[in-house]
């Protein structure tokens, strides 16, 4: 039932922010209505989120299935499927809705939002994270491009994260023949609930199943950001390589993730015993990656068709 709210509410939202886009005769210049679909193949070297990664590797093969509805709406639905040894599964899902809108030759940005789906075993870093919406507002200085992303995430807690960055397009070729490289860097802030939240779900459940506990006994744990705030996670240096034909594509995408500010945690465990009686005890849960944190170095692969 919250899913279809979600889904209906963002419809909706798509719906009266339209209407206003068309309204304004300096925006959205593409007056195509013709559907187009696509699906794409990517495989995923590592998952990385605000330049943090899981102490085992995961990578990801993804499928994705657009449909673009004209006149800037689109839709995606994105598999991911998990390739770490002994843990293959189909991770997570994602449902995005969105609107793309153009404002004259230099002002380009989109409206979108998002919903995810994740498995019972997934252990992601952002796994807590249900659902998104954002929006994007680049423009074009000629020389580069200024890019700015905002997102709301929800999960127990909402958080904002704010990317800007810069990046300059080189293209070569035919419309239907054509490469393209874009050198980019980016930077990530953001709050940090999203982190708060999946850190406690995971010591809850390493704590119940390494205690040898009775059933009666009951294990709760609470972990508190010690130095929370609006912060500078990572930048990311990226080199995305494309070809795009009239049916088919490929693209490579090479990225560095530089991490920052390492994200401290303390968790209180508390155990109530069948008597009543509650022991607790406060320890220094920040991960070992946090307090080592490293450059991290990953690409993306993939392959698409357009129908």
């Amino acid at each position: 039932m919250r899913k279809c709210i979600y889904i209906s509410l963002l419809v909706s939202i798509l719906t009266v922010t339209s209407n206003f886009l068309f309204g304004q005769s300096n925006f959205n210049n593409d007056t195509s209505s013709k559907p187009s679909f696509k699906i794409q193949f990517d495989y995923l070297s590592n998952y990385i989120y605000n330049g943090r990664a899981d102490s085992i590797a995961s990578p990801y093969q993804i499928t994705t299935a657009s449909a673009n509805f004209g006149n800037g709406f689109y839709s995606n639905f994105i598999a991911n499927y998990l390739l770490t040894p002994n843990q293959r599964r189909f991770d997570f899902f994602e449902l995005d809705l969105g609107y793309e809108y153009k404002l004259g030759k230099k002002i380009s940005g989109e409206l979108y939002g998002s919903k995810y789906f994740y498995s019972n075993q997934s252990s992601l870093l952002n796994g807590d994270i249900t659902s998104d919406f954002g929006a994007t507002f680049n423009y074009d200085l000629g020389f580069f491009q200024f890019n700015n992303t905002v997102d709301m995430f929800f999960s127990g807690k909402s958080d904002i994260q704010y990317m800007p960055g810069i990046e300059k397009s080189f293209e070569w070729g035919e419309e239907n023949a054509k490469w393209e490289i874009t050198p980019g860097i980016y930077s990530v802030f953001s709050s940090l609930n999203y982190y708060e939240s999946v850190l406690t779900r995971k010591l809850t459940g390493q704590k119940g199943i390494k205690s040898g506990l009775t059933p009666s006994a009951n294990v709760q744990s609470a972990t508190t950001i010690l130095d929370k705030g609006f912060k500078l996670l990572d930048v990311e240096c990226s080199i995305p390589i494309s070809y795009q034909a009239a049916k088919w594509g490929f693209q490579f995408t090479p990225t560095l993730a530089i991490p920052y500010h390492p994200i401290h945690t303390s968790t209180i465990n508390s155990i109530t015993l069948p008597s009543g009686a509650v022991n607790s005890n406060t320890i220094d849960s920040t991960p070992y990656s946090e307090k080592n944190l490293s450059n991290l170095f990953y690409f993306q692969i993939g392959f698409n068709y357009k129908f």
